[in-house]
């Protein structure tokens, strides 16, 4: 690292700049336009230092990865419970696909489990956690016991519970919504129009 580098940050900045940086491009240009030397001249350091803080592509894109899953699960964790269990799992699902299409890039990353380290102590942590209110709804809605991270049983009812919503999120970063509506913004009117019946017809409220 050189001088001017040195001098513009204190230690553990340099790795929150880099993190900052590479989510930005992320955001404006998808996974498909990052690289390291983008990443390192947006933040203002040598093309290598990206390398030497998080040992190449791999280690960068997981620590984005992990703030995207804090991100999503903040989000996800203020939406309003019920006393419904269906009530809360579409909320949370709405919660879910909300998030996908406001940050395309993002969710597009944390799915590419080829460009990030699933293996990752951090990456796993903030997966779990991002996810543990929908979890719960999932389990609620199902009659079931809400999972334990240290059981990794494979549990059919929450793959149906996710692949619903993972599969709408998908559906609106592909356009689907334009060949439904022409209006300016078709995901927003998809969201707001039609993703609630569509989720209130998978999971009815006489449902217990």
């Amino acid at each position: 690292m050189g001088a001017t580098e040195r001098d513009s940050y204190h230690h553990g900045d340099l790795r929150a700049a880099l993190i900052e940086a590479s989510e930005s491009i992320i955001r404006e240009e998808g996974v498909e336009g990052f690289t390291l030397r983008k990443a390192a001249k947006r933040a203002g350091v040598s093309p290598g230092a990206p390398s030497h803080h998080f040992k190449g592509t791999r280690g960068l894109l997981t620590a984005v990865a992990i703030r995207a899953f804090e991100r999503l699960g903040a989000e996800l964790a203020i939406l309003p419970a019920s006393g419904v269990p269906a009530r809360n799992l579409r909320v949370q699902a709405e919660g879910y696909v909300t998030f996908a299409a406001r940050n395309p890039g993002l969710f597009r990353l944390i799915c590419r489990v080829d460009l990030i380290d699933c293996q990752d102590q951090d990456f796993r942590e903030a997966s779990f956690s991002a996810l543990a209110h929908y979890r719960n709804a999932a389990a609620a809605y199902f009659g079931e016991d809400p999972p334990d991270r240290a059981a990794r049983i494979f549990r059919p009812y929450l793959a149906s519970a996710f692949a619903t919503a993972h599969g709408l999120a998908h559906m609106i970063l592909e356009g689907r919504p334009a060949l439904l509506f022409d209006t300016p913004d078709p995901a927003r009117t998809f969201i707001e129009t039609t993703l609630p019946s569509v989720l209130l017809a998978t999971w009815p409220d006489r449902h217990c």
